[in-house]
């Protein structure tokens, strides 16, 4: 029941993209998402999006994760936007573009949902293919060595890096814990996909006390995990997976931003 969850799970590999620093793939992350927005502000400028669609799909290619998987886990994204397109179509006023029927389609609605459909959708992709990509270790390295300058300002960049890290490692935990709580659940005969609406949110709140009480179980683990072993944050850490950016960093940087700049001045 949660395996179609939109959250990417780290899969292993050797690809071209899995062996790019996290701080890479972040700082990409952190380019896109602004210029896709910017972008959004001219009507009908779709030459970055189509630039950054090309880009990902190159990354798809040499990530060497199925793309099945990654589709499986937009399905529930798509839906949603589709649902939303057809209510900013209808209802979206401005100059018309075409009728249906008693409705008016409007150029300013349609091009509501192509840009901001075409955002959610490319940064959903990218976020994926980091997280893919990118194991929870090395990701939590990385936004350590990119918030390291902000220990200036004494804010605790080490400790948001320890955070993310445990919510990365936690999240496929719980969801497991939940898939198994709920098979069980429906082997005593207990039924979540049928009966009133009433019937099954009841079920489903019965799965909360079980749910909770494991998560804390497990927090309190890892906390005594963590004490045991004397954990503290440093001023210096040995980093397992973050080294010096390589030439394939910086190349993959230059290609990315020349691409996306071009198509946002030209296109």
């Amino acid at each position: 029941m949660l395996n179609n969850l939109p959250l990417g799970i780290y899969i292993p590999g050797n690809s071209p993209l899995h062996r790019l620093q996290a701080r890479t793939k972040l700082l990409l992350m952190v380019w896109l998402a602004p210029l896709l927005f910017l972008a959004n502000r001219r009507m009908w400028h779709v030459g970055p999006y189509i630039v950054v669609l090309a880009l990902l799909l190159l990354g798809v290619w040499l990530s060497h994760v199925p793309p099945g998987y990654i589709f499986k886990r937009m399905r529930l994204l798509l839906l949603l936007l589709g649902v939303a397109a057809i209510l900013t179509l209808l209802f979206t006023p401005g100059d018309t573009l075409t009728t249906l029927g008693p409705f008016v389609i409007t150029s300013d609605g349609a091009w509501v949902v192509v840009g901001f459909s075409s955002i959610f959708v490319l940064i959903f992709l990218a976020s994926q293919l980091v997280a893919l990509t990118t194991s929870p270790v090395a990701l939590a390295e990385g936004i350590a060595l990119l918030l390291r300058p902000l220990r200036r300002f004494r804010l605790p960049a080490d400790e948001f890096a320890l955070m993310t890290l445990i919510a990365l490692r936690f999240l496929p935990l719980l969801i497991e814990e939940a898939d198994q709580l709920i098979k069980a659940q429906q082997a005593r005969g207990i039924s979540f996909s049928e009966g009133s609406l009433r019937k099954r949110s009841r079920a489903l709140i019965a799965l909360l006390a079980p749910m909770l009480h494991g998560a804390l179980r497990r927090a309190g683990e890892l906390a005594v995990a963590l004490e045991s072993r004397g954990y503290a944050v440093a001023d210096e850490q040995t980093m397992l997976h973050e080294s010096r950016l390589q030439a394939r960093d910086y190349t993959t940087l230059v290609i990315v931003l020349i691409s996306t700049l071009a198509s946002f001045l030209l296109f």
